[in-house]
């Protein structure tokens, strides 16, 4: 029987969980309505916040030429990985800091009416100048609130909790002293009486990490080059104006990261120039120079001819002193230490594919390094590795540019193999028509070299003019209507929710804990002895319960209890002895003697009800007797009769009481003597019942003592009182057999209505 007391212990009996539950329904009423009460304060004060958002493309299609993206796939940055960098990149304290500053979004402007507080962006009610801050207020963030009255302006500030002031002003625009330091506050606007308005003023790197936490900047999907930009706050307004100002510091930053190396380049072609346009005016000159000192007025035939038949070579040759120039310029800026950390001058002409991939490779991870820095340090493992790889990649170029600086002087000295033989036939012109050749030669390389740069000055500005913003807006930023926080439907549901939550959770720990009996028929079915009766609550808190003619629910219950009580006493027995005890003390064990014993009487049968709860006796109090005719004295002194213990009741002529007395120091050997089993004896001979009113058998061992003069046992539980345990204790005592004939009865019960009409009536 204990095992299936366990198994059922294990199991979740639905029934129960329905009966707690509807015994304590007005706990959800109470949980539902206070919260929805809550709810709809929250929702009534807090400001709905909206979720604003926009979408951008990368053009990396523009962004990177093909030398390019190859240098970065050779680096491991794909396509998708560089738009991972550009998500960073535009999370970046760095850009928030330059468009919160673009905006000039240092403070927090509010104002509130009646029950909200709204955001002020464009056009706020209050500006401050900060005359002077504490120490700490100017590391922490800190309130200004400015309530206008009829008399003037109540000014509140507050830093943390505990730190705050309240100063009342006549006028705006003068200093005033407060907790944080001194403060102007001008108005921007006639401010309303009925409104309070506020200024959140932080420190600049808090109003950064703040934005950079509410904005969310991610890949739409993983591998697309399409970047979404989002927030949630109250002001919309602000938050599309942020939101498109990131996007443009971020197109203005990366086109100055895109033209770092046209700039670069067109400083390398200005240098160059003034240093050819020196030289061609040189040429120029000694030209000009040789002609008045000759009083040469035109080229004679044979120098023309001469020079128009090298005109091919010397193209050639121009163009490979050109490139030569330019591998010469390239090596000189790549060995200045100056320079290290600089672009290469790209674009220049560089005629040697392998040069220019090397260049170009170069100038990608150096903007990327570039880029990487704005949020990392020299001694980061990420730039310490590409400084390694720049540097591998430098060294590629200075030896490429040996190679390309042999392979030009190998095809120059060949042409001027080919060249040789009109310079054989000018030695043989006369002297002074072989020096007019080469001084005119000498001016027209030094004229195609400065040309080449000017043109290649031109097509340089041109792509600086025409640089294409690297991320294109594709849904320009807006807020989405339907984000609104909080929904008033989603609020009751939660509402509605935790009403019924939290009293679950009360109820479910209530029931956890409560180790009491509260279920009839589990114990019911859990004892293992007949059940006489349900008794309910002493609502009225009398000590009698049944009178004569009376019909109330503990009356007709106690009835009840003393026709089933018939029932299970034995047949044979004559004259009953009928113990009543409980586990513990407050389970009502006198009660139902008592009033069980005065039912009796009403048969018209004589009882005697005894006392034998010598430990606690309570007998004589409950009836208003007199302290007189004691049990103890009866047990402990033999000259002590049986009459002068009998006590009429007052209650009914048929019942009457044999009190206790006085506690005696040895309890348990009183009860073992003789005399007990005297006293009882003759009990029998003058009475039809006789019930015992005994000790609580969890506590002391005295009912035990009783059972050899007791017919049967009444065990007496109480209603959300007695320890569920106390069930396999009386089980354990049954089948021990350390009390016979047990019957038990649970008072207390709320609830219970008797039948045949007395439901209406008091208990």
């Amino acid at each position: 029987m204990v095992n299936g007391m366990e198994k059922r212990n294990d199991e979740i009996d639905v029934r129960k969980l329905v009966r707690v539950v509807l015994e304590h329904w007005y706990w959800f009423a109470i949980g539902v309505a206070v919260c929805a009460l809550l709810g709809i304060t929250y929702y009534v004060h807090t400001t709905p916040k909206w979720t604003t958002d926009m979408s951008i493309m990368l053009r990396q299609k523009d962004g990177l030429d093909g030398a390019q993206i190859e240098s970065l796939t050779m680096l491991g940055l794909t396509g998708n990985q560089a738009a991972e960098d550009e998500v960073v990149a535009l999370s970046s304290r760095g850009l928030i800091y330059q468009a919160v500053d673009a905006l000039n979004l240092w403070e927090d402007n509010a104002k509130k009416g009646m029950l909200r507080w709204e955001g002020e962006f464009r056009n706020p009610a209050l500006t401050i100048e900060y005359v002077s801050l504490t120490k700490k207020s100017q590391l922490r963030p800190f309130v200004v609130k400015v309530k206008p009255t009829k008399k003037g302006y109540v000014i509140k500030t507050k830093r943390g909790h505990f730190l705050f002031s309240r100063t009342k002003v006549a006028a705006l625009g003068e200093p005033v002293k407060t907790a944080v330091g001194t403060l102007i506050i001008h108005a921007n606007r006639p401010l309303s009486t009925d409104t309070t308005y506020r200024v959140v003023h932080m420190p600049k790197e808090l109003v950064v990490a703040s934005y950079s936490k509410n904005i969310n900047i991610a890949q739409h999907k993983k591998e697309s080059n399409v970047i979404k930009l989002s927030t949630v706050s109250t002001m919309p307004d602000r938050d599309k104006a942020l939101l498109h100002q990131i996007v443009e510091q971020y197109n203005l930053n990366a086109v100055v990261d895109k033209n770092m190396i046209a700039t670069n380049t067109a400083a390398f072609i200005e240098e160059r120039l003034a240093v050819i346009t020196a030289e061609l005016s040189d040429a120029e000159n000694a030209v000009s120079n040789y002609k008045e000192q000759n009083n040469i007025a035109d080229l004679n035939t044979q120098a023309q001819l001469f020079l128009q038949a090298s005109n091919a070579e010397q193209r050639a040759l121009v163009e490979i002193e050109t490139q030569l120039s330019l591998v010469d310029y390239i090596d000189e800026f790549l060995k200045d230490e100056t320079k290290r950390n600089s672009l290469i001058p790209a674009n220049i002409g560089v005629t040697d594919a392998s040069l220019s991939s090397g260049m170009s490779e170069y100038n990608a991870m150096q903007l990327q390094r570039m880029r990487i820095l704005r949020t990392a340090t020299e001694d980061n493992p990420v730039i310490e590795q590409m400084n390694a790889q720049m540097a591998t990649i430098r060294q590629n170029i200075i030896a490429t540019i040996q190679s390309v600086r042999e392979s030009l002087k190998i095809r120059q000295r060949s042409l001027m193999a080919q060249d040789s033989k009109f310079n054989r036939q000018i030695q043989d012109a006369p002297e002074q028509q072989r020096e007019y050749v080469r001084v005119v030669r000498d001016q027209q390389i030094k004229e195609s070299l400065y040309i080449y740069l000017y043109k290649k000055r031109e097509e340089n500005a041109l792509m600086l003019a025409a640089t294409t913003m690297p991320a294109k807006i594709l849904d320009m930023p807006q807020r989405d209507v339907l984000s609104a926080k909080p929904k008033l439907k989603m609020l009751l549901f939660v509402c509605l929710f935790l009403g019924l939550l939290f009293p679950g959770l009360a109820l479910y720990v209530y029931v956890l804990f409560n180790d009491r009996i509260d279920d009839v028929k589990e114990f019911e079915r859990a004892v293992h002895a007949p059940l006489l009766g349900q008794l309910v609550e002493n609502s009225r808190n009398v000590h009698i319960a049944i009178h004569e003619g009376e019909s109330t629910v503990s009356a007709e219950l106690f009835r009840l209890l003393r026709t089933n009580l018939r029932f299970v006493l034995p047949k044979e027995a004559k004259n009953p002895v009928i113990l009543v005890t409980s586990s513990i003390n407050g389970d009502g064990k006198s009660y139902v003697a008592s009033n069980t014993a005065l039912s009796l009487a009403m048969l018209g049968k004589k009882v005697a009800l005894v006392g034998l709860d010598i430990r606690k006796p309570m007998l004589a109090d409950y009836f208003g007797l007199k302290q007189r005719g004691h049990v103890t004295d009866y047990l402990a002194e033999p000259e002590v009769t049986l009459d002068e213990l009998i006590i009429p009741s007052g209650e009914h002529k048929n019942l009457d009481i044999l009190p206790c007395g006085t506690i005696p120091p040895n309890p348990s050997e009183l009860l073992q003597t003789e005399r007990l089993e005297e006293l009882f004896a003759e009990l029998k001979k003058r009475y039809d019942y006789v019930i015992v009113d005994t000790a609580p058998v969890a506590l002391v061992s005295d009912t035990y003592l009783l059972d050899r003069i007791a017919d049967m046992t009444i065990f007496v539980c109480r209603y959300k009182y007695t320890p569920s345990e106390m069930v396999e204790y009386i089980n354990q005592m049954i089948e021990q057999k350390r009390m016979h004939n047990v019957a038990v009865v649970l008072n207390g019960v709320k609830g219970l209505r008797a039948g045949y009409g007395y439901g209406a009536q008091k208990a």
